[in-house]
């Protein structure tokens, strides 16, 4: 059975969020080791490291998020550290479902390199809002017809660690749209990957500057229910 590691990246910032985030990784039907990267705050890293003892903590000691990078440099460097053969992440506002990890593991076992869940939305809060199925879809429709729009955020994948280590540093660069910047790397270097069709990656809104609103899901979903006359070829029941 293949090994599998999640990384979420923190400042220590969103305690609340992380615990929920924590909690969902070590519930998994399909048991990962969980490495926790804290990022430039000694205090947190002490917080996190007595709250979570049996975890694999880690520390840097200077920022390596900033202006648009968002830590993302410490994903790009992840898979070079870890030793198990799968690797996922999950920021530390967001969560899995229980079965989030083994259905992944499920389609890369099938002869995949990776692959990929749709999410559910949430609000800060954690209330649940609605399902996205409008936008991040891999290769399914997209509502909107733009070129290159189709992706999935990378809290959504695993992936083979040795893969994602040739692709990485597309991670660690700057600016808004790295996760279709990295979709589109990882598809065309790595052409075996599939889709579970189902919701298993939570999504919290409001964890950045560019966060979409509730609204954008609704009118998104709505089009393409229109598209499809109600009825979506991905979901499953």
């Amino acid at each position: 059975m293949r090994t599998a590691a999640v990384v979420t990246v923190t400042n220590g910032k969103r305690p609340k969020e992380l615990e929920q985030c924590v909690a969902s990784i070590s519930s998994q039907t399909y048991k990962a080791k969980h490495y926790i990267l804290c990022d430039g705050d000694w205090d947190s890293y002490m917080a996190i490291r007595w709250l979570y003892s049996t975890l694999k903590v880690c520390f840097w000691d200077a920022p390596i998020g900033g202006k648009d990078l968002e830590g993302r440099r410490w994903l790009a460097a992840a898979p070079h550290l870890i030793n198990e053969e799968v690797t996922f992440f999950c920021n530390d506002d967001d969560w899995y479902e229980a079965d989030h990890v083994q259905t992944i593991m499920e389609k890369i076992n099938e002869g995949n390199d990776w692959a990929y869940s749709f999410r559910k939305v949430f609000d800060k809060n954690g209330e649940f809002l609605l399902l996205d199925n409008c936008e991040a879809l891999g290769e399914a429709y997209s509502a909107w017809n733009v070129e290159n729009h189709h992706f999935v955020d990378w809290c959504m994948w695993g992936m083979k660690t040795e893969c994602l280590k040739a692709i990485s540093g597309v991670l660690s660069n700057k600016g808004y749209g790295i996760d279709r910047t990295f979709y589109a790397t990882a598809k065309q270097i790595f052409p075996k990957f599939v889709g579970t069709n189902l919701h298993t990656f939570c999504f919290r809104l409001g964890g950045n500057k560019y966060s979409v609103k509730k609204e954008f899901f609704e009118m998104g979903n709505k089009e393409i229910l229109k598209r499809f006359n109600g009825k979506l070829p991905w979901i499953l029941i």
